[in-house]
């Protein structure tokens, strides 16, 4: 017995990568979206109809003739599609397309479903409230609000619900307990509506497009990432060294951050003195000066690229309940003589929170910040705007126990009213961070000998986009 259920699981898995593998045409009114092992399918609101896309892109038509169909899922229990109509859910044999039984509802107008054990998520279209629906008493056990301003579909995957947004063409993640978002993938669609995620990937209906795309992230259990954008920049960085011997020092021009948030590539600096290295697990480029260096103003040329991610961070309650403290490498971060050790994560995160709402400015915000013993890190970044650069910024990334570091890349809060999230655009690219709390001048240190510490330069820095 055990060969032919081998057998049969590669050949369910070479559907999935076959099916998954291509990008597939839609009708004009496409909504909804399910994935049943082997095919796709989705709702054609005009025709009133559902239809099935097979792993060579073939689509087939099987006509409901009932109006406001929007949301379809596929049952993996029962092995059927269900599909939502006014006050009611259709149960479909995904072979003939055919209803086998029909639940009704008290629920006017329905976006999706979601199958997740022995509930129905339905997420309601007039409230953006999901609903449960518990299949043994055939009752609305309770649900919760999406705070979402067009919300259009619902899926389960990874023990998390998944609504798509229309309003901004964003799929926002929820903890299908708490009913709490825990991230959310921007996309750069028009007119999103239905969504699956299937294995590792998440699909979206574009509407506009008419077309079912496949949308690039990456998951971890502290956030998600997605809007990715590469940058190519050349920098020339202009400073003064003072008079005397240049004998024995050295100079050391740190990179910018390659981090989650930005992945940096192909550093190149064209005096061939400087070299790679490393300053507190900070990569740098390094030149040792000699007796012919001459003091007095310098000039650097290098150029990187860039490929930034757009990442939302969410501190869930497996960080915030667990007992921690600031760990030791954030000690130059954060002045241990003002941290108060009666707070907590959630007490720390309320002070954040606050600190936004009040301060009028990065300096004040940070300054607030070190006030309370929170770690701070300062950094200088370049904010693009369509591919050009718009401004140049200062900020911090601010640790939070239990967590980890965050970026603050504004102040400001706009619209997000909850004080776990946080946010990094990728439009926003960081050029340099500071060592410690106190705000760097520029990437640029300096060293009188092997006995001295490095000290930061005033710098001018320019910089063309290649």
């Amino acid at each position: 017995m055990k060969k032919p259920i081998l057998i049969l699981m590669i050949l369910f898995s070479l559907a999935i990568g076959a099916q998954e593998s291509k990008e597939y045409k839609l009708s004009d009114k496409a909504y909804g979206l399910a994935w049943d092992g082997v095919n796709f399918w989705y709702i054609d609101t005009n025709r009133r109809a559902i239809i099935k896309i097979n792993e060579i892109g073939e689509q087939e038509i099987f006509n409901l003739g009932l109006a406001n169909l929007r949301g379809i899922s596929f049952d993996q229990r029962e092995g059927k599609l269900l599909v939502v109509a006014p006050k009611q859910i259709l149960k479909l044999d995904p072979n003939t397309g055919g209803i086998t039984d029909k639940i009704p509802l008290p629920l006017p107008n329905i976006a999706g479903i979601a199958s997740v054990g022995n509930y129905y998520y339905l997420l309601d279209l007039e409230s953006g409230k999901v609903q449960i629906y518990d299949q043994a008493t055939s009752l609305l056990i309770g649900g919760f609000f999406t705070d979402r301003t067009r919300p259009r579909d619902i899926c389960y995957g990874r023990e998390s619900l998944w609504i798509s947004d229309s309003s901004d063409n964003s799929v926002y993640r929820y903890d299908a307990k708490t009913g709490k978002i825990t991230g959310s993938i921007k996309t750069n669609l028009k007119s999103i509506r239905g969504v699956l995620l299937s294995g590792s990937k998440l699909w979206v209906v574009d509407r506009e497009e008419k077309e079912l795309k496949n949308i690039p992230f990456i998951e971890t259990e502290r956030f998600i990432a997605s809007g990715e954008e590469e940058f190519s920049l050349e920098v020339t960085v202009k400073f003064k060294i003072s008079s005397g011997s240049l004998s024995k020092s050295q100079i050391a021009i740190f990179h910018p951050p390659s981090n989650e948030q930005q992945r940096i590539r192909s550093v190149k600096f064209f005096d061939t003195g400087y070299q790679p290295n490393f300053i507190q697990r900070n990569r740098v480029h390094i030149k040792k000066l000699s007796i012919e260096d001459l003091p007095g103003e310098q000039t650097v040329k290098y150029k990187f690229s860039s490929r930034n991610q757009f990442i939302k961070y969410y501190v869930g309650d497996e960080y915030l309940d667990k007992e921690s403290n600031f760990p030791p490498d954030t000690a130059n971060f954060y002045l241990k003589t003002n941290q108060n050790l009666k707070w907590n994560a959630r007490e720390y995160l309320d002070a954040i929170f606050l600190t936004r709402q009040t301060a009028a400015n990065n300096s004040e915000f940070s300054k607030k910040m070190t006030e309370m013993g929170v770690p701070i890190q300062p950094f200088r970044m370049i904010r693009f705007e369509k591919g050009k650069p718009k401004s140049i910024q200062d900020s911090v990334s601010i640790f939070i126990m239990g967590y980890g570091w965050v970026p603050i890349g504004d102040i400001a809060l706009g619209t997000n009213t909850d004080n776990r999230y946080f946010e990094k655009k990728e439009s926003d690219l960081i050029l340099f961070q500071s060592m410690d709390l106190k705000p760097a001048l520029s990437p640029v240190y300096f060293k009188k000998d092997a006995n001295s510490e490095w000290e930061n330069l005033p710098a001018e820095i320019t910089y063309k986009i290649k």
